[in-house]
C-alpha cells in the first residue's frame, strides 16, 4: 500500500506545547532491564532507542516508581531520588537524538507492589493475585506525603530532559486504587472524593513543572469487575482531571483480578481493545486521547484516528515484535512487518522478575549488543549452508545466515512451510501464526533463499549439495502414549487438518495447550466437549494471562474438564480413567482424540551422512527437544547468528 494511505497516522498533534511527530505511541511497558537500584543502564537505554529509531511519535517510558514502597517489579526504573537523574539525562538524549518525544510514567505500585509491606487507601488486597501480607492502610499524612512523591519524580523528570510525564492511574495500582470503590473504603477526604488523590497529584506536579509542563493521566475507564471502576464514572472522573490540568489521556482498564483484560491474549482478539472506551472519554474531554491493545494492523490504527474514535494510538507487544512497525507503515512495506502473535510470553517474563524478551523477535533484550539486524557481523568467509525442515526454526536459520551472508538452501518436505503450525493456520483465532509464516516467506523471497518445498532429504541430495554447513530442523511427530485401545483413538493433527472429522461428542485426552485449543474450536463449532488430563490443572507451563483465557474459554463453551483423571483404556465409544483411590470410571464419547505432546524426531541416517559431508552439522529445534515458538525461533536466529 502506498503511504498516502496511512496519512492520519503521520499527522503531527500536540500534547500541551509538545508537538510529536505523528500519533503513534509506544505506551509504558515493563521490561524489567534496569539496575538493582531501579537505575538506567546500556540495556535501558538500547530499548528505547531502538524504538524511537523505528519513527514513533512518543515514548513513553514505562511504570518508573516514586517511592520505594511502590517498587512492582526486580529491575524496575525508579525516579524516586535525585540521583538518577544523570543516567535518565542519557536516556532522553538517547532518544531525542531520533526524532521521538519522550514521556516517563509516574507510578506506585500500591497493593500490587512486590514489597515486604504493601500498602493502599484501605487494608483490602486482591482476590486473583493476593499480596503476601494484607496491605496497610496508609494515614491522612501519608497520603499527602504520596502526593509530593509524585510531584518531585515529575520534577525530577522535567529536569533530566523527559517532554512530558504520565501519570499511571489504571490497571488496580495505588492512584486507580484510591479511584475505585472497590479499593478505597476511606472515611477521611480521600474517600469523600475518591478522585482527590488523582487531583492533587496533577495540581501539585503544574505547581512545581510549571502549567506548560504536560501531564499525560492514564486512565482506568473499565475495571472489569462488578463494583470497580465503570466507564460512566469514568468519565466524571476524567472532567476533574481535565480541571486539575491534565493535558491528554491515555485510556485503558483492568486491574490484576482482571488481568487478561490488561494485555489481553489471542483468544480475546480484538484490536483495539479500549477503543469504545476511549471514543467515550473522548466526547468528554477536550484534550487528545491516546488508547489501543492489541494493535497490529495499520488499517485499523489509521480508522481509528480517522474516525475520530482517538487522537493517537498507542502500539504496544507490536513494537516489541518489530520496532520498525511505524517506518515499514509510512513506506507501505506491510508485508514486511514481523507480527505479534499474542502469546503473552513477554508479560510473563516480568511476572517471575525477569527481563522481557519476545517470541518473535529473538533479539529483544540484545539491543545493547546489536542494536538492530543490521549490526550482526556479516560473515567473514560465507559457507554453503544446507537447511532440512520448514518450520520456525529452519527458518529463522535460514533468514539469519542469509543476512549474514551465508549461501543457503532450505528444504521442507511437505508443500507448505510451518512445519507443525501448518496445522492451525485457517483457524481464525490463529491468524497471527498465519502472517507470521507469510512473513518469513515474503522475508525469504526478498533474501533470494532457494526454498524447495515437497522435497524429502536422503544422502543423495546432501552429497550432490556438498555443503559446508547442515541445520536438521527436522520438527516433531505426535506423542502416542502406550494406552491398551489406543488405535481406537485418532490424533489432534489429523482433526485440525481436516483430516478427520469429528462426531458430535469429543473427548480429548491431554489438557496441554494444544488439546484446550482444540476444545475451544470444536466448542465454538457445537461439539460437546470434554478434556480428560492426568496432572492437576490444564494448560500448565503456559502464561499466566493465557491460562486465564483459556479457562474462561472453556468454561463459557460449556466444556467439561477433568483433572487427575489417567486414561487407562480408550474404547471405541468412551475412555476409562482412574482416580487416585484407583476407581475407574467410563466416559462415552463419539470419537477420541489424542493430544499428549510431542517428541523429536531425528533422522539418524541423516545425521550420519551430514557428519561425513559438513564440516558443521546443527540439530536444532523440535528435533532436538520439542518446546515452545520462542524457544524454535531463538534457537534458529543463534544458530544463523554463530556459523
Amino acid at each position: 500500500m502506498k503511504k498516502d494511505n496511512f496519512g492520519n497516522l503521520f499527522d503531527e498533534i500536540r500534547i500541551g506545547n509538545v508537538l510529536l511527530r505523528n500519533r503513534i505511541v509506544m505506551p509504558p511497558m515493563v521490561m524489567c532491564y534496569a539496575g538493582p537500584e531501579g537505575e538506567i543502564n546500556e540495556q535501558v537505554i538500547a530499548h528505547y532507542e531502538v524504538i524511537a529509531k523505528g519513527g514513533i511519535g512518543l515514548a513513553i517510558v514505562e511504570a518508573s516508581y516514586v517511592h520505594s514502597s511502590g517498587k512492582g517489579f526486580e529491575s524496575e526504573i525508579a525516579v524516586d531520588r535525585d540521583g538518577l537523574m544523570p543516567r535518565l539525562h542519557m536516556l532522553t538524549n538517547a532518544v531525542k537524538a531520533w526524532g521521538a518525544a519522550i514521556a516517563i510514567q509516574l507510578y506506585h505500585g500500591g497493593i500490587q507492589a512486590h514489597v515486604d509491606q504493601p500498602v493502599g487507601p484501605s487494608a483490602i488486597g486482591r482476590k486473583v493475585f493476593p499480596p503476601l501480607r494484607t496491605p496497610r492502610e496508609l494515614t491522612t499524612d501519608e497520603v499527602e506525603k504520596m502526593v509530593e512523591n509524585f510531584a518531585n519524580a515529575a520534577l525530577r523528570a522535567k529536569m533530566s530532559g523527559f517532554d512530558m510525564v504520565e501519570v499511571h492511574g489504571t490497571h488496580g495500582y495505588l492512584i486507580a486504587e484510591f479511584l475505585s470503590p472497590l479499593t478505597n473504603k476511606r472515611t477521611d477526604k480521600y474517600g469523600a472524593d475518591r478522585a482527590l488523590f488523582a487531583t492533587e497529584i496533577v495540581r501539585n506536579i503544574k505547581e512545581k513543572c510549571g502549567s506548560d509542563f504536560p501531564v499525560i493521566f492514564r486512565l482506568a475507564a473499565n475495571e472489569f469487575e462488578e463494583g470497580g471502576i465503570t466507564l460512566d464514572y469514568a468519565k466524571e472522573v476524567a472532567k476533574k482531571l481535565e480541571a486539575a490540568g491534565v493535558d491528554a489521556f491515555d485510556v485503558t482498564g483492568g486491574t490484576y483480578d482482571t488481568a487478561d483484560h490488561i494485555i489481553p491474549p489471542i483468544y480475546y482478539d480484538k484490536q483495539g481493545y479500549f477503543f469504545r472506551e476511549a471514543s467515550e472519554i473522548k466526547k468528554t474531554v477536550n484534550v487528545p486521547v491516546i488508547s489501543g491493545g492489541m494493535l497490529a494492523d495499520p488499517e485499523i490504527a489509521n480508522d481509528a484516528v480517522g474516525n475520530g474514535l482517538v487522537d493517537l494510538v498507542f502500539i504496544g507487544r507490536q513494537l516489541i515484535a518489530d520496532p520498525e512497525w511505524p517506518r515499514k507503515v509510512r513506506e507501505g512495506r506491510i508485508a514486511e512487518i514481523r507480527p505479534c502473535i499474542a502469546c503473552e510470553q513477554c508479560i510473563e517474563r516480568i511476572f517471575f522478575q525477569e527481563p522481557v524478551n519476545c517470541s518473535v523477535n529473538p533479539l529483544k533484550s540484545y539491543e545493547y549488543r546489536y542494536l538492530s539486524e543490521e549490526h550482526i557481523p556479516k560473515a567473514k568467509n560465507p559457507k554453503k549452508v544446507l537447511i532440512v525442515g520448514g518450520g520456525l526454526t529452519g527458518l529463522e536459520a535460514a533468514r539469519v545466515a542469509s543476512l549474514r551472508g551465508h549461501n543457503v538452501v532450505l528444504f521442507e518436505e511437505s508443500n507448505d512451510l510451518g512445519g507443525v503450525l501448518r496445522y492451525v493456520l485457517n483457524e481464525k483465532m490463529k491468524w497471527r501464526i498465519k502472517r507470521l509464516i507469510e512473513w518469513y516467506g515474503c522475508v525469504l523471497c526478498n533474501q533470494d533463499i532457494e526454498v524447495k518445498i515437497n522435497t524429502k532429504v536422503d544422502a543423495d541430495i546432501i552429497q550432490k549439495e556438498n555443503p559446508d554447513v547442515v541445520i536438521l530442523a527436522t520438527g516433531s511427530d505426535p506423542l502416542i502414549p502406550k494406552i491398551p485401545g489406543v488405535e481406537n483413538a485418532v490424533l489432534a493433527e489429523d482433526v485440525l487438518s481436516g483430516k478427520t472429522q469429528p462426531g458430535k461428542s469429543v473427548i480429548i485426552i491431554g489438557g496441554g495447550l494444544v488439546g484446550c485449543e482444540l476444545a475451544i474450536k470444536l466448542s465454538n463449532e457445537r461439539h460437546n466437549v470434554t478434556i480428560i488430563e492426568a496432572l492437576p490443572q490444564i494448560a500448565m507451563g503456559e502464561p499466566i494471562l493465557s491460562r486465564m483465557g483459556i479457562i474462561k474459554l472453556l468454561d463459557k463453551n460449556g466444556v467439561r474438564v477433568l483433572t487427575c483423571a489417567p486414561v487407562v483404556e480408550i474404547h471405541k465409544s468412551g475412555v476409562e480413567t482412574v482416580n487416585n483411590l484407583g476407581i475407574r470410571s467410563l466416559f462415552k464419547a463419539d470419537t477420541i482424540i489424542i493430544s499428549v505432546g510431542r517428541k523429536a524426531k531425528v533422522e539418524t541416517d541423516l545425521m550420519k551422512t551430514s557428519k561425513k559431508v559438513a564440516r558443521d552439522v546443527y540439530l536444532i529445534g523440535d528435533a532436538k527437544q520439542p518446546r515452545k515458538i520462542i524457544d524454535a525461533i531463538r534457537e534458529g536466529f543463534w544458530t544463523g547468528v554463530s556459523i
